[in-house]
């Protein structure tokens, strides 16, 4: 049967076949492995502590990585192995109509269009209302005013011709007191306002090179397909960079050296392994498991925290055959993925696993940490550890002055103390099999009852007749049996194609319900009602984006904000010389800019109207109304420079711009009060 649009062919039952064995094998091998370390592992060591978590934490996922599974074959137009068994038996057309994949396009670019915009940062640094004084700088406020004081003191002791009156001058300097106190706060303001400025460029370089705008808009499509979207950072990585020195000869020359940076990353979910009931990245052990080449482990040998002899275990171990750390997922995911089983065995990479929880004192003592470190033996201490194999490479303290994960999670829909949510298919799952349902009947339907059915008697054929149909067909038969009966008859199956259009409409109209992306917002014309004009499109289209509302929300509280702040305090540890630290607070703009943009543009426009008049511009002055006409071309995406471009003014004080044209006086009126225009010119007086 032909393809149509929204309808995708699925497995085949090879297929499925192949996908059950390959998940067996997975599972023997993980149980295989588990038992072989049950047997001669887990000793009192730090990679038997280790191994031991990565068992209970990876059990503890079995059930979500089904999840992940199913949520994959959704959007991708799979049915689950079971329910295609059922379909093939059946005997009717196996297609999947694709409503998952078309929301969760839409839910991504819709979260895309807030948080990844050109040149717009999703954050904001502002210093708080009554910023803290620095000593330094109220001593230099002190110092302007005593000086001031004097120098007033000074002019009223000569105006006086030297008599001096100290109920004049005391009540001079309490005069000062206020002015003085008002001064040192718009000081205060203005420095705070003047350093933030600076923070805030140093924080865009380190999440700039840091890729973290880059994480952000990766981590959404797994926010929207999964149970959860992570990203990780900031950590450090070593990679290689590019130095520019000037040369002898006058040339400028390019160097590449491996420097280690801080970067930010978006992790898989199926790479995540919390600890069991955990509810978050912060709650208990969390195990991320990594992939890293040969050439990689031998770079990190002379860093610190890193064993030399571990890792070259590792690699030695590597070349006998591969360190790999199999999972129940890895043979469902490459056949949903369109990828060969082969892939799993071929490459370089090494699993690692990195550890982030706390972990006894003397295990960490028996790996090889300082005394100086390590205070109390039976005293737990928060750490990150790597462990390839049976071998603890990396073993080193939680860097964090909060001593908190560096992982950052967010949920398209929240499950109360749990740290998986739901993702966007988990919320239409039921409406998508109804859809699915309702297109095979659909397709079914429309085969029985394209063509008639045939009856044909055989008995009453003629010898050697045969029983096909075919145009202007002549049957020869005959009276020997039933004269009575028609040799053929045809039935026209009843076509029901509209009711079940009208049943797949209502499922897919309860998909836009739950999963709160309706499909006028991604362009569907057929709203009907108010919505057929744009104002009444536009308030549906705002109502509709509550759910993206709460999402975005959740991605400012759990993930912007956590970065910038940690990016905040490496920055202010890292640079100095910033003078006054001001206190600040981390403002998100993801959810401000959802709500506020269209709305803001619009106002700021109506503003430049209202205040397109004589009396307002000469409030504001050219000055003001340059920066008005600037700021709402910044706002409609123009380039503010061409629309307001920066004139000399040769007419008045630089940077006042040019003079305001003077306004035409009263008007002249005559005496039937109508306005004279032009000159009369008549000699005598026309009576």
């Amino acid at each position: 049967m032909a393809e149509s649009k929204g309808l995708v062919p699925i497995s085949t039952p090879q297929e499925v076949t192949a996908q059950r064995a390959l998940r067996d094998q997975a599972r023997a091998g993980t149980d295989a492995l588990a038992k072989t370390e049950g047997e001669d592992q887990f000793e009192n060591n730090l990679a038997g502590y280790i191994r031991k978590r990565w068992q209970e934490a990876k059990r503890s996922k079995f059930i979500i990585e089904e999840v992940m599974l199913k949520n994959l074959r959704q959007i991708d137009g799979q049915y689950e192995p079971d329910m295609l068994t059922a379909i093939m038996e059946a005997d009717v057309p196996n297609y999947f109509m694709m409503l998952t994949d078309t929301k969760i396009r839409a839910a991504e670019a819709w979260i895309k269009d807030v948080l990844c915009q050109p040149s717009y940062k999703p954050w904001d640094i502002e210093p708080t209302p009554d910023p803290d004084l620095p000593p330094e700088i109220l001593r230099s406020i002190q110092e302007q005013f005593v000086q001031k004081m004097f120098a007033v003191i000074v002019d009223a002791i000569i105006q006086q011709q030297g008599k001096i009156d100290p109920m004049e001058i005391l009540k001079m300097i309490r005069m000062m007191v206020p002015k003085f106190e008002e001064m040192m706060k718009e000081v205060l303001i203005q420095e705070a306002k003047d350093r933030t400025e600076k923070i805030k460029i140093e924080v865009d370089d380190h999440l700039t090179e840091g890729a973290w705008y880059e994480a952000i808009e990766n981590f959404v499509k797994d926010l929207v397909s999964l149970p959860a979207g992570i990203i990780k950072g900031p950590v450090m990585r070593m990679e290689p960079t590019i130095e520019i020195t000037a040369g002898q000869d006058g040339k400028h020359e390019i160097k590449v050296k491996d420097e280690l940076v801080w970067k930010y990353e978006r992790r898989s979910p199926f790479h995540i392994f919390p600890q069991p009931n955990s509810t978050g990245p912060q709650d208990g052990y969390l195990i991320d498991m990594i992939r890293v080449k040969k050439k990689e482990l031998e770079a990190l040998k002379s860093l610190p925290g890193y064993k030399a002899d571990e890792i070259d275990e590792v690699l030695e171990q590597y070349r006998n055959g591969g360190l790999r750390e199999w999972t129940l997922f890895d043979a469902p995911k490459q056949m949903i993925e369109k990828k060969t089983t082969m892939d799993l065995y071929i490459g370089e990479n090494i699993d690692c696993l990195e550890f982030w929880g706390e972990v006894q004192g003397q295990l960490l003592l028996d790996w090889g940490m300082e005394e100086k470190d390590i205070s109390d033996p039976m005293k737990e201490y928060p750490i990150c550890a790597w462990l390839i194999g049976t071998r603890v490479i990396k073993a080193m303290l939680n860097y964090d002055p909060m001593k908190q994960k560096p992982y950052y999670r967010v949920c398209y829909e929240e499950i109360q103390d749990n740290f998986w949510g739901k993702g966007l298919p988990q919320l239409i799952v039921d409406d998508q099999r109804a859809c699915n349902a309702s297109a095979r009947a659909i397709m079914h339907n429309l085969a029985v009852a394209s063509g008639p059915m045939v009856e044909v008697n055989k008995d009453r054929l003629a010898p050697g007749e045969s029983t096909k149909i075919w145009p202007y067909r002549v049957f020869l038969t005959t009276n020997d049996q039933m004269e009575s009966s028609k040799a053929i008859n045809f039935y026209a199956p009843p076509i029901v194609v509209e009711r079940l259009i009208t049943c797949f409409k209502f499922f897919s109209n309860l998909a836009d319900e739950h999963c709160g992306i309706p499909a006028y917002a991604h362009g569907d014309p057929q709203v009907g009602g108010g919505g057929n004009t744009a104002s009444g499109l536009s308030m549906l289209i705002t109502q509709a984006a509550r759910g993206i509302k709460g999402v975005i929300k959740a991605i400012d509280s759990r993930i912007v904000v956590p970065c910038v702040k940690n990016a905040y305090y490496k920055v202010i540890q890292d640079f100095r010389n910033y003078g006054l630290i001001p206190d600040h607070k981390i403002v998100a703009q993801g959810a401000i800019s959802l709500l506020a943009k269209e709305q803001q543009a619009q106002r700021r426009i109506e503003f430049l109207q209202m205040t397109n008049n004589p009396t307002d511009v000469g409030i504001m002055g050219p000055d003001g109304r340059r920066y008005l006409l600037k700021t709402t071309a910044r706002s409609l995406e123009l380039d503010e420079n061409r629309i307001v471009p920066e004139q000399q003014n040769t007419q008045g004080p630089p940077g006042m711009g040019q003079p305001i044209p003077s306004q035409p006086g009263p008007a002249t009126l005559d005496q039937a009060g109508n306005p004279v225009v032009g000159q009369d010119t008549r000699s005598f007086n026309q009576g």
